[in-house]
């Protein structure tokens, strides 16, 4: 949103509630800025994190107020993800992973949806997935009295070990038919391993899992849909979208965060170069052209991400009628911002210990972490493939079947 900028538009006006969660925002990130250099060492998992944003009211936010929530709509919750971002990419990916979760089960709106909104309340839940889409589904085999047994041996989930409720996707191994249930993430018959010890979000808890027989009630099921096989109508295939558009919101603020800590370290440590002549390095008009061309950079992003963001808005208000045309058209503006947003953002973060000086570099003030969580987070699916589906609709209007990355 513009008026969030690095530059405010002074034109656009800020809602109360809107300021209300940004200043919310701005004191979490406070407190994960003061102890974020050794935390991102150390690869803990962030439970005491998680109960900062449960604290802080922040983990109903988006849950529409007819189950109880705060009722703030998606665009506000996006933005509260984007401020917590620029100090701690790790954190806000989980709080924006549950968001998004959370979204998904509003638009499947069953009875059990519901109530899952309704409990997520009542005990502050936080939401994860069981596994990346790129691993096979969950098998989910009936039994004789109902429910179904789930077995999986999934990927990657980010938040797994720390969450609550885990949304789990599969195919019933009778029927071939798309399965999404709500499970226990602390079930013994969930299994995660300790396995993430990466370049950067390190403390996204993004650890494997597999479910081993796990028992499904019918009152755990949030829907069942059509065979596997074939692709969902547009209207239940937006989930995706909501986490493409969020990787484009993440990736904003890490790159925003990475500019504006770097600029502090400008204003007070750098020192001018031998031969400028300069007094202070803030002076240094190389120095400014390059703050001036990673502001710009972001900027565009801030615009293009804003464009997606209502798009996809209008996308889901529009469901009910919403045709395959019009969802691609969606989803590849949605791409659009993914793609600058990943371009742009890794050329600020990389960039930005040419406008600060090789003393920047000490391990102590922890510049090289924006790079790093972008680097990582930039690899959820490669941005060649990004590239193409977006060259192949403009030029031969080819419409990507949609899946769980696109």
């Amino acid at each position: 949103m513009p008026h969030l900028d690095l530059i405010p538009d002074p034109s656009v006006v800020i809602s109360d509630e809107l300021k209300q969660w940004l200043a919310v925002a701005d004191k979490v990130s406070v407190l994960l800025r003061g102890d974020i250099v050794p935390r991102d060492r150390a690869n803990e998992l962030p439970r005491a994190q998680v109960a900062l944003l449960r604290q802080h009211g922040l983990l109903d936010l988006s849950v529409p107020a007819r189950f109880g929530g705060k009722g703030v709509g998606w665009n506000t919750a996006l933005q509260v993800v984007r401020r917590i971002a620029r100090t701690d990419a790790s954190i806000a990916q989980l709080l924006g992973y549950h968001y998004a979760w959370l979204r998904i089960i509003e638009v499947i709106d069953s009875e059990v949806a519901q109530q899952a909104l309704r409990d997520t309340v009542a005990h502050a839940w936080l939401w994860a997935g069981s596994g990346t889409s790129r691993t096979s589904l969950a098998q989910f085999s009936p039994e004789p009295g109902g429910g179904y047994l789930a077995n999986a041996d999934a990927g990657f989930a980010t938040g797994a070990p720390v969450a609550d409720r885990l949304l789990v996707r599969g195919a019933d191994t009778e029927t071939q038919q798309f399965v999404v249930a709500i499970v226990e993430a602390q079930s013994p018959r969930v299994k995660i391993t300790d396995d993430w010890d990466v370049l950067g979000q390190r403390q996204s808890a993004s650890r494997s899992v597999r479910l081993d027989a796990l028992p499904v009630a019918a009152s755990q099921l949030l829907g069942v849909f059509g065979p596997v096989t074939e692709p969902p109508p547009p209207a239940l295939s937006l989930g995706v979208l909501f986490f493409q558009l969020l990787f484009a919101h993440l990736h904003l603020g890490i790159a925003e965060g990475g500019l504006l800590e770097a600029a502090a370290y400008t204003r007070t440590r750098a020192k001018p170069w031998v031969h400028s002549g300069l007094e202070h390095t803030t002076q240094d008009p190389f120095v400014q052209n390059g703050y001036g061309q990673h502001l710009a950079r972001l900027q565009s992003v801030s615009a293009l991400a804003e464009r997606a963001d209502a798009a996809l808005s209008w996308a889901v208000a529009n469901r009910a009628r919403l045709t395959g045309a019009e969802r691609t058209q969606v989803a590849e503006i949605v791409a659009s911002a993914k793609v600058v947003s990943i371009q742009f953002g890794l050329e600020v973060t990389g960039g930005l210990f040419d406008l600060t000086g090789a003393r920047s570099t000490a391990a102590s003030f922890g510049l090289d972490r924006f790079w790093r969580n972008l680097r990582t987070m930039s690899l959820h699916d490669p941005l060649a493939y990004k590239l193409n589906e977006l060259g192949r609709f403009f030029l031969n209007g080819d419409s990507p079947v949609p899946s769980g990355y696109r």
